[in-house]
């Protein structure tokens, strides 16, 4: 058994950090990889890292590297802050009544709602506690005023809460009602969801690299987002699926335009990892359009369209540990303008040496989520050419400062659709980070409280406190109206 007392290191920090790890029949020996199945140990969790006060455009620097480039600091709150344990993934929300911006962001005790529409001084205004276990992977995914949470420890099933309960907040931070999934897929209950993948077109929910299925994903009907049902499972040829990205495809492929297309990353802890795309439109039925993979996989985590669906950037989250890409981090990118047959394009090594991880792609740019080395982002060159003209790094914000090594600290998770233009980061270690890149093509939208994202000044927004006043005037302003 290889790294049996590293292993144990990450266990002793998880037991003192009161984390269950599962012990079942499934466990695993994952040698410290943090995203895999349910009994690996987050290497993040003996380290506590406070954060940096909020930093200017290119502040100071640690160990000859700077902190941020094109890339303003605007917050950061603490995992303390927020209610402690260790940090996981994250979403984000936009109320539509009030356009207020909301990063929802997993820890290993729960679920913390943060009201980031001043970004210079975010606010708790809300906790969904955990149903369970706590654990490392805590994974939101909001439809309409929904958040689903799935989590990937002991029994604990699929939450689910009313997100404009946070409307009610008046200065002292709520605990959300929520409800916990009891769906059945083959007459048993998903527990051990890995990743969550929404589809807001279709809403339809898919669970990634659960108990059932060999791991692949499953469907839930969350149309009605306070009743979900149990609406299917994808076919398990690939196996285990670590993570998913789900659309209403209309790239070039001409024989699936409208279809709901999953492209499903599949890491694996023994076999090969595969890249498979799926036609999930028939719930019932899913058909699988093709299966590869590439020389060298070390774990092929996940994945994002660019935005004509012609091209699939990838991360692989063991390949900088294995020691094939010479001690760079390593992005890989596929030609799937043919969904029947993907074609592998191969590779562009970046100056950074932490290992890569959750990655997006908007407005042109790509942001990735790289551990240790926090959020990068690259503007998106030829694709059609050599490997050096793929990406460009325009702008990056470090938000764990101990070193850049390719380990499993910092960074876990990046959103950057608000329509403020500014972004949120979940940490490991750090908590919470609200971030403002500075790069020509980026738009940045500040909140307005008479309407959303609209060009006002975000400290003149009124605090969270005074918004069901703000609210009930409004109602009564349009009743009024009416008569």
């Amino acid at each position: 058994m290889k790294n049996a007392a590293r292993r144990e290191f990450y266990f002793a920090a998880a037991v003192a950090a009161g984390i269950t790890l599962f012990t079942g029949a499934q466990a695993m020996a994952c040698d410290g990889l943090l995203c895999t199945p349910t009994s690996c140990v987050a290497i993040g969790l003996a380290a506590t890292h406070q954060g940096p006060s909020p930093t200017p455009l290119n502040g100071p620097t640690l160990n000859s590297n700077p902190i941020g480039k094109n890339m303003t600091l605007l917050s950061n709150l603490t995992l303390a802050q927020m209610g402690g344990g260790a940090g996981s993934s994250l979403y984000g929300w936009v109320d539509p009544l009030t356009k207020r911006e909301y990063a929802l962001m997993g820890r290993s005790t729960g679920t913390s709602i943060v009201d980031i529409s001043n970004p210079r001084s975010p606010v708790l205004v809300g906790q969904i506690p955990s149903a369970g276990s706590n654990t490392s992977w805590r994974e939101p995914k909001v439809y309409q005023n929904e958040v689903f949470i799935g989590v990937d420890g002991g029994s604990h099933r699929l939450q689910y809460a009313d997100l404009t309960q946070v409307r009610n907040y008046n200065g002292t931070p709520l605990t959300l009602s929520y409800g916990t999934f009891g769906g059945t897929f083959g007459g048993s209950v998903v527990t051990n969801i890995h990743t969550l993948q929404i589809s807001k077109d279709t809403g339809y929910l898919y669970l990634s690299g659960t108990g059932l299925n060999n791991g692949a994903p499953l469907i839930v009907d969350v149309r009605n987002p306070t009743a979900p049902v149990a609406a299917g499972a994808v076919v398990n040829t690939d196996g285990y699926s670590h993570e998913t990205q789900v659309v209403t495809y209309h790239g070039p492929d001409p024989d699936y335009q409208g279809r709901e297309i999953m492209m499903s990353s599949n890491g694996k802890q023994s076999g090969v990892d595969t890249f498979s795309i799926v036609d999930v439109t028939n719930k019932a039925a899913t058909v699988r359009l093709s299966s590869k993979t590439y020389a060298g996989a070390g774990y092929i985590h996940q994945g994002w369209f660019t935005e004509d669906q012609r091209y699939f950037f990838m991360d692989d989250e063991l390949d900088e540990q294995g020691g094939t890409t010479g001690g760079r981090t390593r992005t890989h990118l596929w030609d799937v303008s043919d969904l029947n047959n993907p074609v592998y394009r191969g590779f562009t090594d970046l100056a950074t040496t932490s290992i890569d991880h959750n990655m997006y792609v908007k407005d042109g740019f790509l942001f990735e989520t790289n551990y240790t080395t926090g959020l990068r982002m690259f503007k998106i060159g030829d694709l059609t050419g050599p490997s050096g003209q793929w990406l460009t790094e325009v702008a990056y914000y470090d938000t764990y400062s101990a070193n850049d090594a390719a380990s499993f600290n910092g960074a876990w998770n990046n959103y950057p659709y608000f329509p403020s233009g500014n972004i949120a980061i979940s940490d490991i270690n750090g908590g919470l980070f609200v971030v403002q890149p500075n790069v020509s093509g980026w738009a940045l939208n500040p909140w307005n409280p008479r309407g959303g994202g609209d060009g006002g000044d975000p400290l003149n927004a009124p605090e969270p406190a005074s918004m069901g006043l703000l609210i009930g005037a409004a109602v009564l302003g349009f009743s009024r109206r009416r008569r």
